[in-house]
């Protein structure tokens, strides 16, 4: 079966659920490109049921023996839990239930398996929400999705610490409790380490370089950009929901995985240079934070394009003002990123990365989905959150 054949299929099986706006075909090989997109209410409305299977989860696991020994701490796991992980847009989790649906062949697709994935996403989630209340505390953030950081909470502080842990120590017993006998369960273990791992080296360079001699940018290059947001972004948000959706399906033993792979990175990337555009751009009552990169000092992707355009009076200004906290310096840096027209210049590579993500995509072997991809384009292209 030809990649058409097979895409159309997955239309026709998902139709009720994403419904198509408009698709594509190139008679030359027969590969698809696609708008592959669903309506706002659809979307909302699986999100919405994603959301429905959060409290089992929760009660699934502050009820076991672990934590009932210690009932006060159940209850403040689950305070913790309800409050740096309900938040956000869910894209990691809704990414691993599709993932699951559309890599599964339609006869093998099951109500338990589609809960199971669910469950699958929300620890994706957790991991999310683990990564996240260190890195705020590391950044000095103050907000995350429109409310205060968790350790700038009266009764938390650096106790976030250890309350991050409790998060990440959460994830692996959700995981047990669901899957400990499933013969996934090893698999679906080593790519939450993966993630985990491959992160915190991101992490490392991207505290590093902010924290280098600050009249140093010599490494302030694309190629070094390109690696922190490999490791930083795209392990945990695009390859593990990803991957891990596969690895809940019957027919994984034959995918391209080093493809596939290679997707995923494509579209972290179109993700983090999202997130650094917004981060010095964006609507802080859209995105929910407030941009901290230029005061840290970050190797973004603002940052790097501004250095490789400047004159040299425009790189004296930058070398003055940047990795400043005082608002008249970063309302310079500002100013600076709109002279040298990075705006302008971010339309086009987002334009442009998304067109050779489409490429990619429609160059897989026939017998894989593209659908998951397609889908994952929808949820980020052209974003503002």
């Amino acid at each position: 079966m030809n990649t058409t054949s097979i895409f159309l299929r997955l239309i026709n099986r998902t139709r009720k659920i994403y419904p198509i706006n408009s698709i594509s075909f190139q008679s030359a090989g027969c590969r698809c490109s696609s708008a592959y997109a669903a309506s706002v209410s659809q979307i909302a409305k699986e999100r919405e049921t994603f959301q429905d299977a959060w409290k089992g989860i929760i009660d699934n696991l502050t009820t076991n023996k672990k934590f009932t020994q210690l009932p006060e701490l159940g209850s403040w796991v689950k305070k913790v839990l309800e409050y740096n992980v309900k938040g956000g847009k869910k894209i990691r989790g809704i990414t691993t239930v599709l993932a699951y649906e559309l890599f599964e062949k339609p006869e093998n697709v099951t109500e338990e398996m589609v809960r199971l994935a669910r469950v699958a996403g929300w620890c994706t989630e957790m991991l999310q929400a683990y990564l996240i209340m260190n890195d705020d505390i590391m950044d000095g953030s103050s907000t995350r999705r429109g409310v205060p950081c968790w350790y700038r909470m009266p009764d938390v502080g650096l106790g976030a610490i250890n309350d991050a842990i409790l998060v990440y120590g959460s994830i692996y017993e959700i995981l047990k409790i669901y899957f400990g006998k499933a013969k996934e369960y090893a698999d679906i273990l080593d790519i939450f380490n993966e993630a985990l791992l491959y992160t915190s080296m991101g992490q490392h360079l991207d505290y590093a370089m902010a924290h280098r001699n600050k009249q140093d940018y010599s490494l302030f290059t694309t190629e070094r950009y390109y690696s922190i947001v490999k490791y930083k972004t795209s392990y945990y948000s695009i390859k593990l929901p990803v991957v891990l959706g596969l690895i809940l399906t019957q027919n994984r033993e034959n995918a391209p995985i080093e493809d596939i792979e290679g997707i995923c990175f494509e579209i972290g990337k179109l993700f983090q240079i999202q997130d650094d555009f917004m981060d010095c751009f964006g609507n802080e009552t859209v995105t929910g934070k407030k941009g901290t990169d230029i005061q840290e000092g970050k190797c973004s992707w603002l940052a790097v394009n501004a250095l490789q355009r400047c004159n040299d009076a425009q790189r004296t200004l930058f070398a003055q003002n940047y990795a400043s906290k005082d608002p008249d310096d970063v309302a310079s840096i500002k100013r600076l990123y709109e002279d040298l027209q990075l705006p302008k210049l971010y339309k086009e590579q987002e334009d442009e990365i998304h067109s050779g993500i489409l490429k990619k995509i429609n160059a897989l072997p026939s017998s894989t989905s593209p659908a998951i991809f397609f889908k994952l384009l929808d949820m980020i292209f052209k974003r503002s959150y």
